[in-house]
């Protein structure tokens, strides 16, 4: 993996390229990615209030279901392209509790504890330093608040049923997979729900306080 501040103006040319493009990924893998935002959403069991982030958040369709979950709070979606951003700005116009900001999930422009909950949904695995993105969701969120990350793995295994959409994947938007249980673990964190979907992998943990001693 490279250092990702190297690549940071390859991703966003290339996402900046293949906007219109962005949500045809959706169609390929028959809905079955939205079924699974809709349930790490549930899941997460947010109230309807709040401060919520959502990281790589493309043209918006995961952000979309949180601005309705959260209806009483707001949510802000963050990514580093400006093209994909518009299409999440049309997509989602009749949401007023969704703001969008350009800028790099690996170093966000947000202050530490800000969030009450985080999300990244088919993002990691398509970005540089995925762990670099997620201390940084670790330290956006507030203690208490919980992180929910949901996508494909680099070692998915040898039964990958979805073996030609997930090469495709790849090749298109250079998605690598990640493999983030170990590194979140390292974390000061309570796992709520891992989940081992074979090609893909859904985490959900709560940001604790550390012990006493170790502060």
């Amino acid at each position: 993996m490279s250092d990702y501040r190297d690549e940071t103006k390859k991703t966003r040319d290339r996402y900046n390229r293949l906007a219109l493009l962005y949500d045809l990924d959706d169609v390929l893998w028959l809905g079955s990615k939205q079924f699974s935002r809709k349930k790490l959403i549930k899941a997460t069991n947010l109230s309807d209030s709040g401060l919520v982030l959502d990281l790589t958040t493309g043209t918006g369709r995961n952000a979309g279901l949180l601005a309705k979950w959260v209806k009483n709070g707001t949510v802000v979606g963050i990514d580093i392209s400006r093209n994909v951003l518009k299409i999440n700005s049309f997509r989602n116009k009749n949401h007023k509790n969704l703001h969008r900001v350009q800028g790099t999930v690996q170093l966000l422009p947000f202050g530490d504890e800000t969030f009450d909950a985080v999300f990244c949904t088919c993002g990691m695995d398509t970005i540089d330093g995925p762990e670099i993105a997620f201390t940084e969701a670790f330290r956006a969120v507030k203690t208490g608040g919980t992180i929910s990350l949901l996508h494909l793995k680099n070692d998915k295994g040898p039964l990958d049923v979805f073996n030609f959409l997930s090469r495709f994947y790849a090749w298109i938007w250079r998605a690598e997979g990640a493999d983030l249980l170990p590194h979140v673990e390292r974390h000061d964190v309570e796992m709520v729900m891992y989940k081992n979907l074979q090609i893909a992998e859904a985490i959900i943990v709560r940001k604790v306080s550390k012990p006493p001693a170790d502060r």
